[in-house]
């Protein structure tokens, strides 16, 4: 929840509004709203039941704020907690149905420092200005997806910023957040020419090796079962599925 928040400060609030309420994290972007596919779709609600006990009536507060906005698509995302099948069955009543696609695991490992990953590409932990220097390297980097979080989140507190080169031109990028002992490693991608040329697994560690150095004692991670690649490098690297989240749609 803390790693969410950080990355909401991060985000203009003219394209993205968090809500205030204290049972869960509530995100709001009404121009995204047409997307099907939960990741694509910044209409969610995060966390809920896992901070605090929650009553029906929290759902309905929340359920209320996507009517008010005239959101007609927003997803739940349900992490395990103590209320789980409470909260699901409040869901089924309230017409949310079970997301159909494919499924989103959450991984860890412990942090310690571990070998670089042996590639020809140079992997450097990087400032605002090697960012922005390279600005259309790294809008490839992640296309067809939006790169605008990796410029909007550069040297903002929590955030370390990564770029594989292959001489002078990044071509493979991602984030390390952090706070207190907690690591998440998230917002990758590579280039498409680039691709198996073991720019992700070089980030991993060193992404791995950088958050040992902040003293952090737990790495996560999260991605899509869908995503091959993605996985087979997390788990490689030492990372084990944890849980799957339960994704819940409401389509109005």
């Amino acid at each position: 929840m803390a790693i969410r928040r950080k990355e909401l400060e991060c985000v203009p609030r003219v394209s993205r509004i968090q809500v205030q309420i204290e049972s869960a994290i509530v995100t709001l972007d009404p121009a995204s709203a047409s997307s099907m596919f939960p990741s694509a779709n910044r209409n969610g609600v995060y966390f809920f039941g896992c901070g605090r006990r929650v009553s029906r009536a929290d759902l309905l507060e929340i359920l209320n704020v996507f009517e008010v906005s005239e959101v007609q698509r927003f997803f739940i995302w349900m992490s395990p907690n103590p209320q789980e099948e409470e909260i699901i069955e409040w869901l089924r009543d309230s017409r949310l149905k079970p997301f159909k696609g494919t499924r989103y695991p959450t991984l860890i490992r412990s942090v310690e420092k571990v070998a670089p990953f042996r590639t020809p590409l140079d992997v450097r932990c990087v400032s605002r200005h090697e960012v922005e220097d390279n600005r259309d390297a790294v809008v490839r980097i992640f296309d067809p997806w939006p790169s605008s979080f990796f410029f909007e989140s550069v040297e903002q507190a929590g955030f370390d910023h990564f770029l594989a080169y292959d001489g002078r031109t990044p071509v493979s990028a991602a984030i390390l957040a952090h706070h207190g002992d907690f690591a998440y490693l998230g917002w990758a991608g590579t280039a498409e020419a680039y691709r198996g040329k073991g720019g992700q697994n070089a980030l991993i560690r060193a992404r791995l090796n950088r958050a040992a150095q902040l003293g952090c004692r737990v790495a996560c991670a999260e991605t899509l079962k869908m995503l091959k690649t993605s996985l087979g490098n997390l788990e490689r690297n030492g990372f084990e599925t944890v849980y799957h989240k339960k994704v819940f749609v409401w389509d109005g």
